[in-house]
């Protein structure tokens, strides 16, 4: 999925940007997949003994979710990978606008634009220096590829954007959102339900962050996605589950209601042993 078969070519760079976590996402994938994801990534990236890890975050994906928990999963995703820093492996934010979240409108676009800039300032509200890399994504990509006038109008709103919202920060003008319960709660559940996945690919996995072990995980159905397009008769333990939209964030359901990470990889677990 994506174009990250170089991560498995011998390491003749120390860095590595993974852009995995929005391909899940495109094809349905729960909030806790989204993550996991990433985290796969990011530990199978220091086994190949990666020194910098970009990790690319797009928001606004899918394009109805909410702010409070895109700010949870970015919050969720920073911490669990950031667990695997040290010994000359470093992580670095990348931010992004999400792709299908423009609008056609172009300056609808342009306010959304500076929108998501603010909201990425708040991933790390307290960290003047995150996120350390801002993908700016081209306030016209609703309706047409950008321009050189474009590329360099979207960098202007995205930067004035970001010193103004800072600006009303620092003058007790902005919420606090590192105080927020609803951002708080969420970013814990998706925190615990990423370790339960994560703890039940390795016991079920020999190689976990192997090329072979990644696959596996997929074809187990570890990371359900739904909406995968083609090779569906290929993967039919990825696109059995069902995922759903409510409430601004994506979770796994059953018979109509959300079924719990533990709930999940225990009937995962189960099948392997059967």
């Amino acid at each position: 999925m994506g174009h990250n078969d170089t991560l498995f070519a011998k390491c003749v760079c120390p860095a590595y940007e993974a852009n995995v976590s929005h391909q899940f996402s495109f094809r349905g994938a729960d909030d806790i997949s989204y993550i996991v994801s990433a985290l796969l990534a990011a530990r199978s990236a220091r086994r190949l003994g990666i020194q910098d890890f970009i990790l690319q975050i797009m928001l606004n994906d899918p394009r109805y979710t909410w702010g409070v928990n895109d700010l949870a999963k970015a919050g969720a995703l920073l911490e669990l990978v950031r667990e695997s820093e040290g010994n000359g492996f470093t992580i670095y934010l990348q931010t992004r606008a999400g792709l299908d979240y423009l609008a056609h409108d172009i300056d609808k676009a342009k306010r959304q634009l500076a929108a998501v800039t603010a909201l990425m300032d708040d991933i790390e509200p307290a960290n003047t220096l995150s996120p350390e890399i801002i993908h700016v994504v081209s306030y016209s990509e609703g309706n047409y590829l950008a321009t050189p006038e474009i590329i360099d109008d979207s960098i202007k709103i995205t930067r004035y954007a970001l010193d103004s919202y800072r600006h009303l920060k620092k003058n007790g003008k902005t919420f606090n959102i590192e105080q927020d319960s609803d951002v708080l709660n969420r970013r814990r559940y998706l925190v615990d339900g990423a370790r339960r996945v994560i703890s039940a690919i390795e016991q079920c996995i020999a190689d976990p962050y192997s090329p072979e072990g990644l696959f596996a995980a997929f074809r187990m159905g570890f990371l359900p996605v739904p909406q995968l397009k083609y090779a569906r008769e290929e993967y039919p333990e990825a696109v059995r589950w069902h995922t759903k939209l409510k409430r601004g964030g994506v979770d796994v359901y059953e018979a109509g209601k959300i079924i719990s990470p533990k709930e999940r990889m225990d009937l995962i677990k189960g099948e392997k042993a059967g």
